[in-house]
């Protein structure tokens, strides 16, 4: 277990967030004062806590379900609020999304109406450890669980000739499906398109899927053509519920958005990256790298 762990994270890592951007348009900055009334311009709205990032997350969820949407996309760093993906060790962050997860679908399903919730996790060892989890911290929690794929040599180029049909992870009574960190494997995510193929009005939440690399053209589309489709017809139709993305170097930063308010662009202190202040808000959602270059260069 250990060591697939290692070998999952190691993946991970490699895969820069922000790498391979294209921007799409300028950003177009909102002034403060105008627009929508908000009070998120205080820095009080960026969580400092996983308690309070959890918290924002159910609630972001919750009200996007609300408003019908079906792809839900919740993305922040596993081990530290001020980290950037694939700053630990792969075991570690995989540990640690694990108890997220475990948090965010206790939280589901006992604050809301989603008493059908199916957690699905990237492998059926990973399955096995949330159960354990769940049994030591939340032995009242209702929700079923599943899993994704099974390893494969060629699962890292999205082939899998032994994979098993994503419907024999689910049932009829599921109303909400919760992907955990399907981060690792492309066919994780793959699996996740062929579960919305299969069930288009059951709502889906990834949590940790990094989906940025998918927008980003990460993977080449010539050895890729599968992850390309999806990419381009799958991927944007997420919502982007709860996100925090955090910019290091000599300018560091965050990108945030907690549904249904703006993406906000805040500043941090170059010693102690402790948030200063927002700087930025816009409706629409931007690429990584137009955030980068306009604030963080």
């Amino acid at each position: 277990s250990h060591a697939s762990h290692e070998s999952r994270g190691d993946h991970s890592s490699r895969a820069s967030c922000s790498r391979g951007f294209t921007p799409r348009h300028r950003v177009v900055v909102r002034k403060r004062g105008r627009g929508r009334p908000s009070t998120s311009t205080s820095r009080r709205s960026l969580p400092r806590t996983y308690e309070q990032a959890l918290a924002q997350a159910h609630g972001a969820v919750r009200d996007a379900l609300k408003d019908g949407e079906k792809l839900i996309e919740v993305e922040f760093p596993p081990l530290s609020l001020g980290a950037v993906c694939g700053d630990g060790e792969g075991s570690v962050e995989m540990d640690a999304n694990l108890g997220h997860v475990l948090e965010l679908s206790a939280m589901l399903v006992k604050e809301s109406k989603q008493k059908n919730l199916k957690v699905l996790l990237p492998e059926e060892k990973e399955e096995e450890e949330l159960l354990s989890l769940k049994e030591a911290q939340y032995p009242n929690a209702s929700f079923g669980t599943g899993f994704l794929t099974n390893p494969s040599l060629l699962g890292d180029v999205g082939l899998d000739l032994f994979q098993k049909p994503i419907t024999e992870c689910i049932d009829p009574e599921d109303s909400l499906f919760l992907a955990a960190y399907p981060s690792f494997s492309v066919n994780e995510m793959l699996a996740v398109e062929e579960l919305h193929v299969e069930e288009p009005g059951t709502p889906i939440v990834v949590v940790n899927g990094e989906l940025d690399r998918f927008r980003s053209g990460y993977y080449p589309k010539l050895f890729y053509k599968k992850v390309a489709a999806m990419s381009s017809s799958f991927i944007p139709g997420f919502v982007g519920a709860f996100y925090l993305h955090n910019f290091k170097g000599r300018k560091p930063g965050s990108l945030f958005r907690r549904y249904p308010g703006p993406w906000q662009v805040f500043r941090r202190d170059a010693d102690t990256t402790e948030v200063r202040e927002c700087i930025h808000e816009q409706d629409e959602r931007p690429t990584l790298r137009e955030i980068a270059l306009e604030y963080f260069v």
